[in-house]
């Protein structure tokens, strides 16, 4: 198993000020002494070298700090500053940035993303290491019915990644828009689809929509030489570092860096609807697709409305 510093973000839903008593989900409170006396005896039990958490009550940070290490062998601290590997929450900040672009006029939710474009998706030269590249879409027409609500959650019938696939080319395994399958696939191609559509790379649309407006002044798509003086390592259960992966592609799903001091900016932005309207807001958290999904749970069958979730 591979342990890793962790951000956790938990929203709860009364109010409180900062470091007295916190109210819980069900509404019981807590104060900030015990709750980090609570957190060090799991992470101690689950051997967690180092972890970052904020709490929200009413919209606003009420708690946030952090524990542990970034290196634990280095014995070098995890501090709110400290980068770290922000992996499928780059989710949510792309979907955010998505429905920005769809308040602005520039984007339909439910048009075919192919039609933005003036040239078959499998036509544009691939300048990418390989999640540019559709070239095995050319006899495959169903990529062609792929919108950005499907993208975003989760129907696009794209795998999670290609190379899941046997012969590791990507191909829509299903038709779109009919059934849940988690795909970070279907992120890229609505990624890829933005940046050929507007003349921008991800990186600076989500530095123009939600870095900058946020001054989240530590977070990027990209792992930035800046980041190199304080980020956090991924560690193994011995309690030995991985090399830290900097590929250094951006891709929606998965490769932002953020620090917690950062992520809780994003949070409180979001809540108190500083990017996004509310009403944006509630339809990015509430999506009712088009679709619905069966999910079974041994003989248990139950039907439910697709969220557009990360």
């Amino acid at each position: 198993m591979v342990y890793f510093s962790t951000l956790i973000l938990l929203v709860s839903l009364s109010s409180s000020l900062f470091a007295q008593r916190i109210v819980r989900i069900d509404g019981s409170k807590i104060n900030s002494t015990d709750l980090d006396k609570n957190i060090r005896e799991l992470m101690h039990k689950a051997k967690v070298p180092g972890l970052a958490i904020a709490i929200f009550n009413h919209n606003q940070a009420v708690y946030k700090k952090t524990f542990g290490y970034s290196n634990e062998p280095a014995q070098k601290p995890l501090k709110p500053s400290t980068n770290i590997y922000g992996a499928s929450l780059s989710k949510s900040v792309f979907a955010v940035l998505v429905m920005k672009l769809v308040e602005q006029g520039k984007l339909d939710l439910d048009k075919p993303l192919q039609q933005y474009l003036p040239e078959p998706i499998y036509d544009y030269l691939h300048l990418k290491k390989w999640h540019d590249d559709y070239s095995s879409l050319k006899n495959d027409s169903l990529y062609q019915k792929i919108t950005a609500r499907m993208c975003l959650d989760h129907t696009s019938g794209f795998p999670n990644w290609r190379w899941d696939l046997p012969d590791q080319k990507l191909k829509v395994l299903r038709v779109p828009g009919q059934r849940y399958s988690y795909s970070g696939e279907g992120m890229v191609y609505l990624q890829v689809v933005l940046e050929k559509m507007l003349g921008k790379s991800l990186e600076q649309l989500a530095q123009e929509i939600i870095f900058d407006p946020l001054a989240m002044k530590s977070t990027a798509y990209t792992f930035l030489p800046a980041y190199e003086k304080d980020y956090a390592w991924g560690h193994n259960d011995k309690g030995a570092t991985y090399e830290k992966d900097k590929d250094n592609e951006a891709r929606a799903p998965s490769t932002m860096e953020t620090t917690l001091n950062d992520m809780s900016l994003f949070i409180e932005g979001v809540m108190q609807h500083s990017i996004i309207s509310e009403k944006s807001t509630a339809q990015l958290l509430f999506l009712k697709s088009a679709c619905v999904l069966s999910c079974r749970w041994g003989h248990l069958r139950r039907e439910t409305p697709m969220p557009m979730t990360t």
